[in-house]
């Protein structure tokens, strides 16, 4: 596990090394965030004679580094953890009961961002999930998406809270293949605060680069 979560926070840092550089100077957030929701397990073809799966629920926390590019348009990624319960239930005929599990699962963003009428925002975007461990469905390690919505209130001191709406689904691309896949949705809700900050070059940054402070 421990290679397992060095390696996808090796990927974390490379994206927010390739999405800070382009730029001497660059306006940019980062944030805590904590949420949670409902989740879903289903396959697109189910198996004959394969009992089912039903999320019971899930809970979320992570990270986020934005890069901002002007008052419109931002490039996001960071590391957030996913933790899913659920219970399985025997083919219908066969006997036994129904059976709790969970598994976490590590992600890495990669979204688009857009901002509009002063507070509201929507982002879309890939993710790479790594799930850690073994558990009673398919291993969601792999590429999937996210949506979300929301609004976000800047300070003065350039601290910020963020609430955001979303769906991810996990497994689209699996990088463990089997037969019948299973795919993973959330649907939550999180709660985040941060910071907004200014990264210098060589020069100052010029106001054209400079996101207009909105006084609230």
């Amino acid at each position: 596990m421990f290679r397992n979560v060095t390696i996808i926070t090796s990927f974390t840092l490379l994206l927010v090394s390739g999405i800070c550089t382009g730029q001497k100077t660059w306006w940019g957030e980062y944030s805590v965030f904590a949420g949670g929701g409902i989740n879903d397990i289903f396959r697109f073809e189910e198996a004959e004679g394969a009992g089912s799966v039903n999320g019971t629920g899930m809970w979320t926390g992570g990270f986020n580094l934005r890069r901002l590019f002007g008052d419109h348009f931002s490039i996001e990624t960071g590391l957030t953890y996913v933790h899913q319960y659920y219970y399985t239930s025997p083919a219908p005929g066969i006997g036994g009961e129904d059976r709790p599990g969970d598994f976490g699962v590590i992600a890495v963003p990669l979204t688009a961002r857009v901002d509009f009428l002063k507070w509201f925002f929507a982002d879309a975007g890939a993710l790479f999930a790594l799930q850690p461990g073994v558990s009673d469905v398919t291993n969601m390690s792999g590429i999937g998406v996210t949506l979300g919505t929301g609004f976000q209130y800047n300070f003065k001191s350039d601290m910020f809270i963020r609430v955001r709406a979303y769906g991810s689904q996990y497994g689209l691309l699996h990088l463990i293949p089997e037969d019948h896949p299973q795919m993973l949705i959330n649907s939550g809700v999180t709660l985040g605060v941060g910071y907004r900050f200014v990264h210098l070059g060589k020069c100052n940054c010029p106001a054209d680069n400079m996101p207009r402070r909105r006084i609230y």
